[in-house]
């Protein structure tokens, strides 16, 4: 398996080009799973903005039950939903999609102080962004 922060990364490039290629739904998925990569990688700001962003298309979406993705992670209704996501874009899936896409991530991490950072620039934020957003973690 590869770095938690590879997963991420192919997940949030994935949901970026879903959102161009006007793909709403398969955009939301992509970073329910990306959001929950980040609350593993203890980086709630990025669980937090996944979040935001899935619920700011879709204020129904089943993630609007939990305060966050790391809450979310804890309950049995969750993580039936979450294995379905995960059947339906497992890493290797994932992975091959970035590469149909023209996306070659090589050692983009590296060009980034954090894994913050880096997940960060890939939605389209800044750090002090999601600072102003959603503090230190998302709120409880």
């Amino acid at each position: 398996m590869s770095d938690p922060v590879h997963l991420l990364g192919t997940f949030l490039h994935l949901a970026r080009a879903s959102g161009q290629r006007q793909r709403p739904l398969v955009r939301d998925k992509l970073l329910v799973l990306a959001g929950v990569v980040a609350a593993r990688m203890e980086l709630p700001r990025i669980a937090a903005f996944c979040r935001f962003k899935v619920l700011q298309h879709n204020p129904q979406h089943l993630v609007r039950r939990w305060r966050s993705l790391e809450e979310a992670v804890e309950d049995d209704e969750f993580l039936h939903f979450l294995r379905h996501l995960q059947r339906s874009y497992p890493q290797e899936k994932a992975e091959r999609m970035l590469a149909t896409l023209g996306i070659e991530m090589a050692r983009e991490r590296e060009a980034y102080y954090s894994d913050d950072e880096y997940a960060a620039s890939l939605l389209g934020a800044t750090l002090a962004q999601l600072d102003e957003m959603f503090g230190d973690a998302p709120e409880k």
